[in-house]
């Protein structure tokens, strides 16, 4: 599978397929760490192109979000197998990194960290928003 081809959803069932146990929101955030250090090792280059949103509980790629509705189906990872080595070498360092995080304990680090606070500024705590987190700014705050 082409780097071109990878998206969000094919990265969290690669999460998944490492530890069956994980929730939504530790995929979420997986996932968006994967975004983020990959796009911090590779000079800016980026894993998949969908960008991230500022939600309530932390950064959220919609159609991740929209994927893991249907579970059976998102459930099957099979499709990860064909990941090049390469990325799954990365994966599993983001994996070993912050797999072992709950979903809370992953959803207070992303909010303590600046992308997701510069993408929620001005809003209340609990407002829905669907505010794009810049590539900039993470590049900003973990290329640092």
């Amino acid at each position: 599978m082409s780097e071109k081809e990878l998206n969000a959803t094919i990265i969290g069932k690669y999460f998944l397929s490492k530890n069956s146990e994980l929730t939504d929101i530790q995929i979420q955030k997986l996932v968006y760490y994967a975004y983020s250090w990959y796009m911090v090792k590779n000079n800016g280059g980026k894993l998949f192109e969908e960008n991230p949103q500022a939600w309530v509980h932390g950064p959220v790629f919609r159609s991740l979000f929209d994927n893991m509705k249907n579970y059976k189906k998102f459930s099957d990872t099979s499709e990860v197998e064909e990941l090049q080595e390469d990325i799954t070498n990365f994966l599993d360092l983001i994996y070993n990194m912050y797999g072992n995080y709950s979903g809370n304990e992953l959803e207070k680090m992303t909010h303590a960290e600046t992308p997701w606070i510069k993408a929620r500024n001005g809003l209340k705590p609990h407002e829905h928003s669907q505010n794009i987190i810049r590539d900039e700014d993470i590049l900003e705050c973990y290329g640092r």
